[in-house]
């Protein structure tokens, strides 16, 4: 028989200042890639209390949670992976922005949608990011999303 494979759920936030999105880089393997900030939702954790640890965790700040902007599957063709992303608004309420001690943390910055059209970002949001930043997004679950790194 099979060993039992699970859906990852990660919830994300969209925080938006000025005009520009929040994005943390990891690095991996020698290579840096761009993703919301967010991670994976503890048994027993709810989703706004998990995305508050994990911009805490990632970022040292505290956020205030809007509404829910988007939801997408990254499914691995392989059948090794599959996440579920909640990503929500979210908006910047207290703290110093600090990138926090896990090894993969490699930096955070803000980028306009220009920006963000080229980054190697995972899932690859780019397109439903420009979206949101261009106030024109419309929908709310984008189906399924994968991209290689």
């Amino acid at each position: 028989m099979p060993p039992s494979k699970t859906v990852r759920i990660r919830v994300c936030g969209i925080l938006v200042e000025n005009g520009r999105l929040l994005l943390i880089s990891h690095k991996k393997d020698g290579g840096i890639y761009w993703l919301l900030p967010g991670g994976g939702v503890n048994y027993g954790e709810s989703l706004d209390q998990a995305l508050v640890r994990e911009f805490m965790e990632e970022l040292n700040i505290g956020i205030a949670i809007g509404p829910l902007a988007m939801v997408c599957d990254s499914i691995d063709p392989e059948g090794e992976r599959h996440v579920l992303n909640i990503c929500f608004r979210c908006t910047y309420d207290s703290g110093e922005f600090r990138i926090g001690s896990e090894e993969r943390l490699h930096g955070y910055s803000f980028f306009d949608a220009e920006s963000l059209g080229e980054l190697p970002m995972y899932p690859p949001l780019n397109g439903p990011l420009v979206s949101i930043l261009n106030n024109s997004n419309k929908e709310i679950y984008l189906g399924r999303i994968w991209q290689d790194k």
